[in-house]
């Protein structure tokens, strides 16, 4: 029985035709867009460059920000939802509330344009529900620039400033200072077990012997300097901790710049762009118009 599913070399070259016949009416097409339509096509691509070097002046009128953001043990949606309530105050022209909880001046709140927090694969914080501690990119557009020193204190305090985060901060902060304490207080009972086991004798009492720190027997010299360490580790990382101001902190330097530049190259770009998103439209038109329009009106007949 002969196998129907093998291409011939004749399928092969039918294909190839249909896909040359095809490039051939694709070009044929274009060409009467720019040349027979010229009175559709011209125009939308002279308005498409137009609207691109408009959106490109606009743009190079805005500023911008980025920077990143590590937090402790918060959720991040917290981030997100305070976030979109500050663009709530901006979006409502309530500068003077926005300036009171983020400690701009009202002149510079009212340069605020719009805040955006996502995680570090971008995606907003407002809908995330994760626990992954991933670092927060922040994004700040403002109408002129604003001083970078100010749009730190300012964001940071923002983060930062509302009670639960405050009173959460300071609990977690009294924590670990108890916790030093305690490190500390065993560090100085270990200090002087090992200073009573070698007084009068260089070298270490027999581990059979046992030593007890607070009644637990059986830690001889080597598993108390052991323990010792693990106990500087662990004070060191407290210390670390306690080092650290505040729950968010800002890792990337704060340089507000123009979100684009007008340079020729870039006017150059975007006409181009322009107008070939013209002439696309110009050719989506003519080909329901021509060829569209025909087929239905021929159906309906």
């Amino acid at each position: 029985m002969e196998n129907t599913d093998v291409l011939s070399w004749k399928d092969i070259r039918d294909h190839l035709l249909w896909w040359l016949r095809l490039a051939a009416r694709s070009l044929s097409f274009a060409r009467d867009v720019m040349t027979r339509y010229k009175r559709i096509s011209w125009p939308l691509m002279l308005v498409g460059a137009g609207l691109a070097v408009g959106a490109l002046y606009l743009k190079s009128k805005v500023f911008t920000m980025t920077t990143t953001y590590v937090y402790g043990d918060l959720h991040p949606k917290i981030f997100g939802d305070m976030i979109d309530k500050l663009n709530a105050l901006i979006w409502d022209n309530r500068t003077g509330k926005a300036a009171e909880v983020t400690g701009l001046t009202e002149e510079q709140a009212g340069q605020l344009l719009r805040f955006e927090v996502t995680d570090s694969r971008g995606r907003p914080l407002s809908n995330n529900y994760t626990l992954h501690k991933e670092p927060l990119i922040l994004t700040v557009d403002m109408r002129r620039a604003i001083d970078e020193d100010s749009l730190r204190t300012a964001i940071s305090s923002y983060f930062n400033g509302n009670p639960f985060t405050a009173d959460r901060m300071e609990m977690k902060k009294k924590l670990l200072r108890d916790e030093l304490t305690f490190i500390d207080g065993k560090l100085e009972t270990i200090d002087t077990v090992l200073t009573n086991l070698y007084a009068g004798d260089t070298t270490p009492a027999p581990a059979e012997k046992g030593i007890t720190v607070e009644s637990s027997e059986g830690k001889n010299a080597y598993e108390l300097l052991n323990f010792s360490r693990e106990l500087m580790k662990r004070k060191t990382e407290i210390e670390n901790n306690l080092s650290f101001p505040e729950n968010v902190i800002p890792i990337d330097n704060f340089l507000v710049l123009p979100k684009a530049r007008m340079t020729p190259v870039s006017l150059a770009k975007s006409a181009v762009a322009g107008a070939v998103a013209g002439f696309l439209l110009a050719g989506l038109f003519l080909l329901f118009r021509i060829h569209v329009a025909v087929l239905v009106g021929e159906n309906g007949d």
